[in-house]
């Protein structure tokens, strides 16, 4: 004959407390939050949130700032190098600066105007992300956090507009300096021009890091009016759910308890 494989369950049955004169029923026990925050109190934890919030804020804030001192320390240095070709003299020139020799672009003023639009957009740039570092700092200020209403949103909106004018001054240089290099000379890129292409990565990613912030922190206004109902179910999912009110049930314990007292007093009047 063949062996039947023996199948052993093992049911847990946790020590649970008891009801005062039902020894028949046990109330389940569920398992607790163990982590510290669970028993912080909701005032606490939302402070700790908007502090948060608060410091990653911030932290956008630095990196625009840091963007905006590096471009401000570049913007007057040389951004590119001119080789002539025939004697192999050198010429520097920058967003801002340009050398005095004949063959230089500020001799040369005529269309296409791309040196002109490029300073335009290197001013929009500039003044965009003041205004969005102005609106951080007044934030800061005591009694003034909450007069501009998605602040996060507006920073991240003015450091995308800041990146993508700033975006249009490097590619307008660019093609600036090829169309003034077409025969003649050539062009070389100093370190000052790319320090420019990291400010426009950090205005991106402090756009990316403002609207994240925004989308995260943002909760709806809790109505204090709401009246929270429990409902009671079984732990397995099968079984009967009493409904019985709070009210109702401390009379039944009453009751309960009332009949376990007669039957002590009972032995007692036998003797």
């Amino acid at each position: 004959m063949e062996r039947r494989e023996q199948l052993v369950l093992t049911f847990y049955s946790p020590d649970v407390p008891k009801l005062k004169g039902n020894r028949n029923y046990q109330r389940p026990t569920l398992p607790t939050n163990k982590h510290p925050s669970a028993s912080m109190p909701p005032q606490r934890r939302q402070q700790h949130v908007d502090q948060t919030h608060t410091y990653i804020r911030m932290f956008c804030g630095s990196l625009c700032g840091f963007s905006l001192l590096m471009l401000i320390c570049v913007s007057p240095l040389n951004w590119v190098r001119f080789l002539v070709i025939k004697n192999g003299l050198e010429l520097y020139a920058g967003l801002w600066i340009s050398c005095n020799h004949e063959l230089c672009w500020s001799h040369t003023p005529k269309p296409p105007y791309y040196l002109q639009y490029s300073r335009a957009f290197y001013i929009i740039s500039v003044l965009t992300i003041l205004v969005g570092l102005g609106w951080l700092l007044s934030s800061c200020l005591p009694r003034r956090g909450s007069m501009t209403t998605n602040l996060d949103l507006k920073v991240s909106m003015l450091s995308f507009t800041s990146a993508i004018c700033l975006l249009f001054c490097l590619i307008l240089f660019l093609a600036q300096v090829h169309w003034h290099t077409r025969d003649a000379m050539e062009s070389d890129l100093l370190w000052a021009h790319y320090l420019n292409w990291w400010s426009d990565f950090l205005y991106i990613f402090a756009g990316i890091v403002s609207f994240l912030n925004y989308i995260t922190f943002r909760s709806p206004p809790v109505d204090q009016n709401v009246t929270v109902i429990l409902v009671e179910k079984s732990r397995l999912g099968i079984g009967p759910v009493t409904t019985v009110s709070p009210a109702e049930d401390e009379g039944s314990r009453s009751e309960m308890e009332s009949p376990s007292d007669g039957e002590e007093e009972l032995p007692n009047a036998e003797m």
